[in-house]
C-alpha cells in the first residue's frame, strides 16, 4: 500500500507542470501605444489639463465630446491630470432643464483601434448618483506603464519665469516670424527640425526630412509672407514638469498669426542655453 500511495503521489506531483501550463496568462500592461483624453460634458462646464497642457479650456459654454491624443505632453515618471467641473452660466432664454453630466477617462489605445478598445487608465464621472463639487480641481497624478518615446525630456531645460527669460524668448519667436517670412523651406525646417523629428517619433511615425519639406512648402505657397508676431497682450506658462513654455495671447490663442486666418501655437523649451521649438 506504502508503494501504491508513493507512486501516486509522484504522479500527481508530475502533473503539476503540465496542469500549470494550461492556466490563461493575464496580459500585461500595454509597452507602447497612445496615451488619449476623451470627455463628454452635458449642462456643465468642463476643463481638462494634463501636466499643464490644456486639452479642453473651461471658455466654452457648451455641450461637447471629443478625444485628444496626449502621447506629446507623457513624462516619463510622475504625470498629472487636474479636471475642473463648473456650474454653466446660461442667460433667461436658455433653460435646459437636463440635469448635469460629464465623463473623462484617460485610455491607452493601439493603433487602429477605438479609443473604448483600449486600457482604461483612470476615470472620473459627474452625475446626478455622484455630484462634484464645482469649481473645485480635482488631481489625479498617475505613473505610465511606458514613456512615448522622446529626446526633449533628457535634453530640455527646467525654466523658471522671469521678465529676462519672457524677453528673451519673443526675441527669440521675432527671428523665428521673420525666417517664416522667407518662404524658404529650408531654413523654416531648420528652424523647427528638433520638433518635427521629435514629434514623430513620439508618435510612432518615421521622420522623412523630403515629406516634412514638401509640407513646408505647401504652407509657404499657401499663406507667403503674412505671418505676423502679436507680443502684446502676452501670455507665459510652463508645462511639463517646467521644462515647455507656452506663449499665447490673454485669450489663450496664439500670437504667430496670418492674414489668411492660419496660426502657429508656440511651445518652446531651452536645450543647451538654445530656444528650440519642441511642439
Amino acid at each position: 500500500m506504502k508503494r501504491i500511495a508513493t507512486l501516486l503521489l509522484l504522479s500527481i506531483l508530475s502533473l503539476q507542470p503540465i496542469l500549470s501550463e494550461d492556466k490563461p496568462v493575464p496580459p500585461g500592461p500595454p509597452k507602447e501605444g497612445y496615451y488619449i483624453i476623451t470627455y463628454k460634458n452635458y449642462s456643465v462646464n468642463l476643463e481638462i489639463q494634463v501636466n499643464g497642457y490644456d486639452v479642453r479650456s473651461g471658455l466654452s459654454n457648451e455641450d461637447s465630446s471629443g478625444q485628444a491624443d496626449i502621447n506629446y505632453w507623457i513624462l516619463p515618471s510622475d504625470n498629472k491630470i487636474r479636471i475642473r467641473f463648473t456650474e454653466r452660466k446660461q442667460n433667461k432664454k436658455q433653460t435646459s432643464g437636463l440635469p448635469s453630466e460629464a465623463e473623462v477617462k484617460l485610455i491607452i489605445g493601439q493603433k487602429g483601434q477605438f479609443p473604448d478598445e483600449g486600457v482604461l487608465l483612470e476615470k472620473v464621472e459627474h452625475n446626478q448618483s455622484n455630484p462634484k463639487q464645482m469649481g473645485l480641481w480635482i488631481e489625479i497624478p498617475f505613473q505610465t506603464p511606458f514613456s512615448p518615446p522622446s529626446e526633449l525630456w533628457k535634453q530640455a531645460e527646467t525654466l523658471s519665469l522671469s521678465k529676462e527669460l519672457e524677453d528673451s524668448a519673443i526675441s527669440f519667436l521675432k527671428e523665428f516670424t521673420q525666417v517664416l517670412n522667407t518662404k524658404d523651406a529650408k531654413k523654416i525646417l531648420s528652424a523647427t527640425s528638433f520638433r518635427a523629428k521629435d514629434t514623430s517619433e513620439v508618435r510612432y511615425y518615421p521622420y522623412n526630412e523630403a515629406d516634412e519639406l514638401k509640407s513646408i512648402q505647401g504652407m509657404t505657397k499657401s499663406i507667403g509672407s503674412s505671418w505676423k508676431l502679436n507680443p502684446s497682450e502676452t501670455q507665459f506658462k510652463l508645462l511639463c514638469n517646467n521644462q515647455i513654455l507656452e506663449i499665447t495671447n490673454k485669450k489663450g490663442d496664439p500670437i504667430i498669426t496670418s492674414k489668411k486666418g492660419a496660426a502657429i501655437p508656440v511651445y518652446l523649451s531651452r536645450i543647451a542655453g538654445k530656444w528650440v521649438i519642441v511642439r
